[in-house]
């Protein structure tokens, strides 16, 4: 019936309130604006405005019909948004979707054996916390998720790159055993991790801290493990973190002790979906295959 465009006027003439203020946003001229009304109002059969004076008063039509604009409106500004993050991504680059700590930790080692056996191959890091990497994988930027225990999704696949569990690390100045319980680090400062899917998945840290009724003296909150590691090395409190993060710690300034309670697990999945380019499945292959 309308096409697209025509649907767009209507939008912005019912949003604007005036033809000359639509031309403005929608970059075409008056004349155009007006035309394109009465080639809609002719196909439909029905008036959209009434004037008065200058002013345009939308019809109870109109009016009906401005909330399915509205959809349309936003699914093709979606449309463009998609369409140019396709023009603009990193064609010649596989783009991974990765946290800042796996940025700076396992993620680098990986790109670098596998560079050892596929030199040229070039890799672009997209940083998001877990959470906003599972929810957005699909993006057209992202070929590729590599994040915490993430789960399988339609329409993609994955494998585990690493597992291993969480540990507490604390400033050298506390001066706390090798091995603790949860319950005897209540009185010590403690930074939590917020937003991170390796503390309320398999690890199910929060749950048994509730269970448990385990009140931590938490001073600080952060959604990254990096950020939490360099408050512990500023001497500032404690902090739970993966095995991962903590190849980064100082020795000379921290320590590590064991959690007694349980293991609280981690792993660290890659994530890509089916149909992706040639590259991104080599690379992911790799993945399925190497021993990190």
């Amino acid at each position: 019936m309308l096409s697209a465009k025509q649907i767009e006027i209507f939008y912005e003439v019912y949003k604007q309130g005036s033809m000359t203020a639509a031309a403005e946003g929608l970059q075409i001229s008056q004349p155009s604006i007006s035309k394109t009304l009465g080639v809609i109002e002719k196909k439909l059969n029905f008036k959209l405005f009434l004037r008065q004076g200058k002013k345009l008063i939308p019809t109870h039509e109109a009016d009906d019909l401005f909330e399915h604009a509205s959809i349309v409106h936003s699914q093709l500004k979606s449309f463009n948004a998609i369409a140019n993050t396709y023009k603009s991504r990193s064609a010649d680059f596989i783009n991974i979707g990765t946290t800042p700590s796996l940025a700076e930790g396992i993620v680098p080692k990986i790109i670098k054996r596998y560079n050892k056996i596929n030199p040229g191959v070039k890799f672009n890091l997209i940083n998001l916390n877990s959470i906003d990497l599972i929810e957005d994988r699909y993006k057209p930027d992202i070929d590729l998720t590599i994040c915490f225990n993430s789960k399988n999704q339609p329409s993609s696949r994955s494998t585990i790159i690493k597992e291993g569990n969480h540990s507490l690390v604390s400033p050298i100045k506390f001066n706390l055993p090798d091995k603790i319980f949860l319950k005897d680090i209540v009185q010590y400062p403690f930074v939590e991790i917020t937003n991170l899917l390796s503390f309320y998945e398999e690890t199910s840290l929060s749950n048994y801290i509730k269970v448990h009724e385990i009140n931590l003296n938490t001073i600080v909150k952060t959604d990254s493990y990096s950020s939490a590691l360099s408050i512990v090395h500023d001497g500032i409190a404690i902090s739970i973190l993966d095995e991962n993060s903590l190849l980064k710690a100082d020795r000379k300034k921290v320590k590590i002790s064991k959690i007694l309670d349980k293991d609280f697990k981690y792993r660290i999945s890659a994530i890509k979906k089916d149909i992706v380019r040639y590259e991104c499945n080599e690379f992911f292959n790799y993945l399925c295959e190497e021993k990190i």
